[in-house]
């Protein structure tokens, strides 16, 4: 029910609409727009009416722009973002820009006036009026910062004919000191995360509190800088952002993933075709100027960027003038460029290298030992959090602290996407869509409802400065009570698996205790093709090659084998038992045709009632060779339900502990060994992990699970990033001597 004031415009604004939009006001056609996360905004004063008046707006779900807004995310379609009304003078403030730097202790303010009347500006006690078209340079005396870490802002009031807007104003200075990047005058490491609005039960919208939480957490992690992947956030987020001092590389709404594969296969050259297409200049400058124009008096924006994955050839000139015409000192970033037109790559029109899960002989060669490149070097994605991941962040971290054209880098990324059902959370294909990348968004450090992973605890402790793991020194020996009773054995003789443990005659086990050498982690995805679909290990069983009794005990030679596949895994496993004590002396031999083995060790279940554990080892937190930093070295206590973490959606290894060296099950036996091991007690077998697509249909089981590996393979990120580095891989053989008390 609107009042129509006389000398008053109305405008109507959409902040985010996908992927294309009509507007009619009382059945008038009023407009067009197409850029989803662009602020889009309509004169509606002269088709408005005093009293109730109706506005149809005509969303559609594909559009041209759709192929160039193809980032890996759910695909929503809809009114996303906030709608209003805006009524404001006839003849108001149409446009400004803001600068503020500071020299010692004096603060440079530097306000241009892009309206066509005079504007009133307040800052810090001083007043002054800026006319149509001018510029004005105020100075503020023992200024106060904004950084990261001390994110002072100004109010300035800017004002004209009646109307006021306040501006929160941060002085900082950004420079490039040859290959290296400067914030307020000193050298910063950019400790980052990237992140889309999302949401399990409300999709791209998200709210105030929604944002805000996310920076807390953020700053709870270490992190402090934001890429905003792959589209400018909602417009509270920046001003959050400026609040709370985090760093923001603004992204333009640019991505076109999938016009390098429409035939079919990946090809980098169909991607430049598309990026030299001139018809899609207008598209992609208008989200270049939307980018800037919105953000450009934003003090927590450090850095713009480009897009994402969509090449670079004649379609972005305009765009990239345009950038580095408007804003002459925060410097420009995008990553596409190397498989763009190769004549711009070290142009004037980009500040900053970039490369996405580079790793260590990638940089050094393209980067660091690269005499024809000058400029810093930021990894814009990398340490692909995907599932149970991140062991790659210690090592990338190495190389950053270690280098100061290394500015730092961005994890992929802060949060899973799914959707919250009843049933729980669901991804892609989970909907009967035909086209989806399964699980593949379900890349976060954190989960969609935001529950910290171990990934996110990794990150955490590195981006705080810790690269060493804490030292493995501990002689405490755990408490636990011995049971004088004589154990028995009863093994299969052709598999070498133990059927029975008898303890006074009461039987212990819940399952044989077998022999493992596979996992499921997201990272392990394409060594999974290879283990699995190849090489069939999935489908291994052990068998008996020699076999000799002993006085005490059993001998076995034997082989991991598939059905029509050769030996991939040799070993060898002793039994010898002797009063209250098994001992397993077993070693193992991986056969040349294997790629590599994710562990090996021994797996066996025992009754649920025996819970509760303790162990000294890494925790409290899971831990591998490569990902332990979130850990500290001594005595922990757990249950196999706590220790399992569940929040992995698509389940998979879990709670995992390396470099044990004891471990007890409280009323049952204590575990030992001749050099450290790696451990879990879960409520699920490692087939059933392996089987099961999302975590509530794990099963209920009536045991808990028990797994003893002489070593378990690193985490790495190679869901995305590169494979595993050597030293966390398992060794071609090894050997290990576990001593079971009950």
């Amino acid at each position: 029910n609107l009042k129509k004031q006389r000398g008053k415009k109305h405008y109507l604004i959409f902040e985010g609409v996908d992927s294309c939009f009509y507007l009619y006001v009382n059945g008038t056609f009023k407009g067009y727009s197409q850029i989803s996360h662009a602020v889009s905004e309509f004169d509606v004063t002269d088709l408005l009416v005093n009293g109730n008046n109706v506005i149809d707006v005509i969303v559609q779900k594909w559009c041209i722009s759709s192929y160039l807004e193809c980032q890996d995310k759910f695909r929503f379609s809809g009114i996303f973002r906030s709608v209003y009304l805006l009524t404001r003078p006839k003849k108001h403030i149409k446009d400004y820009s803001i600068t503020s730097t500071f020299n010692g202790n004096e603060g440079v303010l530097t306000f241009k006036n892009l309206s066509f009347i005079p504007v009133n500006l307040e800052i810090d006690g001083q007043n002054c009026i800026v006319l149509p078209k001018k510029e004005q340079i105020i100075k503020v005396q023992n200024v106060k910062i904004w950084s990261d870490k001390t994110p002072n802002l100004y109010d300035l009031v800017i004002s004209a004919n009646g109307e006021k807007i306040i501006e929160k104003v941060g002085f900082r200075n950004i420079k490039i000191d040859g290959k290296i990047f400067k914030f307020n005058d000193e050298k910063i490491k950019i400790k980052g995360v990237n992140r889309h609005d999302t949401h399990p039960e409300t999709g791209y919208t998200v709210t105030l509190k929604n944002m805000y939480d996310d920076l807390m957490l953020m700053k709870s992690l270490n992190v402090n800088a934001v890429r905003t992947s792959h589209y400018p956030n909602a417009p509270e987020f920046l001003l959050l952002c400026d609040a709370l001092g985090i760093l923001v590389m603004d992204e333009a709404d640019v991505e076109t993933h999938g016009a390098n594969c429409m035939e079919g296969e990946n090809k980098v050259d169909k991607w430049l075709d598309f990026a030299n297409n001139e018809l899609l200049t207008d598209g992609i400058y208008d989200r270049h100027v939307a980018l800037i124009e919105r953000d450009k008096n934003r003090p927590s924006v450090f850095c713009w960027s480009m897009g994402n994955e969509a090449s670079f050839g004649k379609a972005f000139l305009k765009g990239a003038k345009y950038i580095k015409n408007k804003d002459k000192i925060r410097p420009l970033h995008y990553e596409s460029m190397q498989y763009g037109d190769q004549r711009y790559y070290y142009s004037k029109y980009f500040d900053v290298v970039s490369m996405m899960y580079p790793w260590k002989e990638r940089i050094e060669d393209n980067v660091l030992n690269n005499p024809k490149e000058t400029r810093p070097f930021i990894l814009c994605e990398y340490t692909h959090a995907m599932g149970n991941s991140s062991g790659d962040v210690r090592d990338y971290w190495e190389m950053i602290y270690n280098n100061d054209q290394m500015m730092g880098g961005f994890v992929w990324e802060f949060i899973d996407h799914a959707i919250k059902t009843e049933k729980g959370f669901l991804y892609g294909g989970d909907f009967g869509e035909l086209d989806h990348d399964g699980n593949f968004c379900v890349d976060g450090m954190v989960t969609p409802d935001r529950k910290i992973k171990s990934t996110a605890l990794e990150v955490k402790a590195v981006y705080g400065g810790k690269l060493q793991s804490s030292p493995i020194i501990y002689d405490k020996n755990l408490n636990y009570k011995e049971n004088s009773n004589l154990i028995s054995i009863d093994v299969d003789d052709d598999t070498a698996e133990i059927k029975s443990i008898k303890v006074d005659g009461k039987e212990v086990l819940k399952s044989k205790l077998t022999f493992n050498a596979i996992r499921y982690i997201d990272n392990d995805r394409y060594l999974v093709m290879n283990l699995f679909d190849k090489c069939k290990l999935n489908r291994a069983k052990p068998y008996v090659l020699d076999k000799v009794k002993t006085d005490n005990g059993y001998k076995y030679k034997c082989a991991m084998c598939a059905p029509t596949m050769r030996p991939a895994v040799y070993f060898d496993v002793e039994y010898i038992v002797n009063g209250n004590e098994l001992t397993i002396d077993l070693s193992y031999e991986k056969a040349d045709y294997i790629q590599k083995i994710q562990r090996f060790g021994v797996e066996f279940a025992i009754d649920k009632d025996y819970q509760k554990f303790s162990y000294i080892g890494y925790g409290p937190y899971e831990s591998y060779a490569d990902k332990n930093l979130s850990c500290e070295y001594g005595e922990f206590t757990s249950t196999a339900s706590e220790n399992y973490d569940i929040n992995y959606i698509r389940p998979q290894e879990s709670g995992s502990h390396y470099a044990t060296q004891q471990v007890v099950v409280d009323g049952l036996f204590k575990v030992t060994a001749q050099k450290p091991y790696s451990f879990s007690i879960n409520p699920y077998t490692t087939k059933q992990i392996i089987e099961t697509k999302h975590n509530f249909e794990l099963p209920k089981n009536d045991f808990v699970n028990v797994c003893l590996d002489i070593g378990m393979m690193g985490i790495g990120s190679g869901s995305c990033g590169p494979q595993v580095i050597e030293k966390y891989c398992l060794k071609e053989k090894d050997h290990n001597v576990f001593k079971i008390k009950f």
